[in-house]
């Protein structure tokens, strides 16, 4: 039996909210070449109940006590066997049900081992996502800390694949953080290869008041960020990133 395209990962501990419009955002998917894979971390709530009404189209559920959201996240990454991997919060969804099919398009068309796509948001439990145009992010600012730290703007993890050779090469996840994971994930990635910025809406994050507060201070202390008073690169990523998305267009147009 061939090896998925991809692996996607839930981290989940007490999710019974939205647990479920995650794993429907997954399994909804036209395009099924992929695997599934839960990671519940010994939740007292009614997660494993939502998750067990569908553990037959779910190809892996583990459940067990762990230290974050990222060691979760690096056990399922342990038992994957896809070539792409990509992880899936339990309060975020897919964007919609061709996400996989354009994210496969892409990366089967160029090959290339590490994407993000459009910067996309739902607020709390509305059903109306907003998307905005893809941010360009050159390789130095992601290897230096800029992305994040000085405002040129967060890469969204929800929105974000990579090649498991790649999440390999850097030798995967580092389990020591607790809200700051995908930030050294990606300046390891960055060490090895460039970011490609796509037009494509692949997940969605929930927000909701007071969510980026609570977790702001822990945030900030994981990546070090260094205070920055007026910031140039604020102006310079909007403007990058526009030449970038209508470089995109043109591209998209002429093919």
């Amino acid at each position: 039996m061939s090896s998925p395209f991809f692996s996607i990962v839930t981290p989940v501990k007490n999710g019974e909210k939205y647990i479920e419009n995650t794993i429907k955002s997954v399994l909804n998917q036209n395009f099924k070449n992929f695997e599934y894979i839960i990671v519940d971390g010994d939740s007292k709530d009614r997660t494993n109940f939502i998750i067990n009404k569908y553990k037959k189209k779910i190809t892996r559920i583990i459940s067990k006590k762990d230290k974050s959201m990222y060691s979760a996240i690096k056990t399922g990454f342990e038992f994957a066997n896809g070539k792409y991997f990509l992880w899936i919060n339990s309060d975020d969804v897919l964007a919609n049900k061709s996400t996989l099919q354009s994210a496969y398009d892409y990366l089967n068309k160029y090959k290339t081992p590490w994407i993000t796509g459009r910067v996309s948001f739902i607020h709390k439990d509305s059903t109306n996502v907003r998307s905005y145009i893809p941010l360009y992010y050159p390789r130095f600012i992601i290897n230096k800390g800029y992305a994040h730290k000085c405002m040129w703007g967060f890469i969204q993890q929800e929105s974000t694949i990579f090649s498991k050779k790649l999440y390999k090469k850097v030798g995967g996840i580092e389990v020591k953080y607790k809200v700051a994971g995908d930030f050294h994930l990606w300046k390891n990635f960055s060490s090895v290869c460039k970011l490609e910025s796509v037009d494509i809406a692949i997940g969605v994050q929930r927000k909701w008041e007071g969510q980026m507060q609570k977790n702001l201070s822990l945030y900030y202390q994981e990546i070090k960020k260094r205070k920055c008073k007026f910031n140039i690169f604020y102006i310079v990523r909007i403007l990058v990133s526009a030449l970038y998305y209508i470089k995109l267009k043109i591209i998209k147009t002429n093919v």
